[in-house]
């Protein structure tokens, strides 16, 4: 099964704006661009067993009249998730995989872990529903804790489309952490494709303002049996009341956390710039221009 819409970038739209590093199986849709395992990272046991190593995207303001936010029209969800020929490794020619495919690995654990977007359905919808739908594929996809993913990870993302209509774009480049030494667990049932948990999530969002880039690094540890609580969801939960700089890092300690380079289209000086100011947390963005957030549509989100 491949994506069920054509897809192609839009004009006016680079999601690897500014050049994430290294580039290994990319895949570059209407949504997002993404980086993922190759056969070769397969066969010599990479960490990244079935899951991207960086999803990278762009997202435009969606303002109406007076500047009010408008909320996209999405389509049903997809009951399946969509499965590409370029992936076909993590299968093919393993006795030990019966099932062709890897939806079936998250059968059954929904309930703790979700099959959790990179590049938000949300934000592609912003580009069509038709690309909304397109989100729905393995390459931008990984098994990301059920609270975190309906909570304060969905906070950031409600946070991030409130930035894209004040500063007109927003790029946003997210993946997952191993740590180096510690144990990872896996998705799936006897006979299924094994994706692997990160122990950790990380985003980065970017803006441009007065000529220059800015950015705001984020990372989200998974939850061990010991951290469950650690987020609440999103449901019931108003968005000003998520603290989303608990989360802030700098993007040279991403860096370091999980071996990739961003921002590599920079000069060094315009780097070191941006990586001093990239612990910060949230920039302020006021309520108006928040469309979806946490506790609903018409509440929370405090102004800044």
């Amino acid at each position: 099964m491949e994506l069920p819409y054509d897809s192609a970038v839009p004009a006016g739209y680079d999601h690897d704006r500014f050049d994430t590093e290294p580039k290994s199986l990319m895949f570059r849709y209407g949504p997002f661009a993404s980086s993922y395992e190759t056969a070769a990272d397969d066969r010599a046991d990479s960490p990244y067993r079935g899951v991207p190593k960086w999803v990278a995207y762009e997202m435009h303001a969606l303002l109406g009249p007076g500047g009010r936010p408008i909320h996209p029209q999405g389509a049903k969800r997809p009951g399946k998730w969509y499965e590409l020929r370029e992936t076909a490794f993590l299968w093919a020619d393993k006795p030990e995989v019966s099932r062709h495919g890897i939806d079936p690995s998250y059968r059954g654990f929904a309930a703790v872990w979700n099959r959790g977007h990179m590049a938000a359905r949300a934000h592609a919808n912003r580009i069509s529903w038709q690309e909304g739908c397109n989100t729905h594929v393995f390459v931008n996809a990984l098994p990301q804790y059920a609270d975190m993913n309906q909570g304060d990870w969905l906070a950031l993302e409600n946070y991030a489309i409130a930035a894209a209509n004040k500063y007109g774009k927003v790029w946003t480049i997210a993946g997952p952490v191993f740590e180096p030494g510690r144990e990872i667990d896996f998705i799936g049932a006897p006979g299924t494709v094994p994706v692997a948990i990160p122990h950790a999530l990380f985003k980065i969002l970017a803006i441009e303002v007065g000529g220059r880039v800015e950015a705001r690094a984020f990372l989200f540890p998974q939850a061990d049996e010991d951290q469950r609580g650690l987020y609440r969801k999103c449901a019931g939960t108003p968005q000003a009341s998520y603290d989303l700089s608990a989360y802030a890092t700098t993007v040279s300690a991403l860096e370091v956390a999980t071996g990739l380079r961003f921002f590599q289209k920079l000069a060094p000086a315009e780097r070191r710039a941006l990586d001093v100011r990239s612990g910060a947390g949230p920039w302020p963005v006021e309520t108006r221009f928040y469309d979806d957030r946490c506790g609903g549509r018409g509440g929370g989100g405090e102004d800044g």
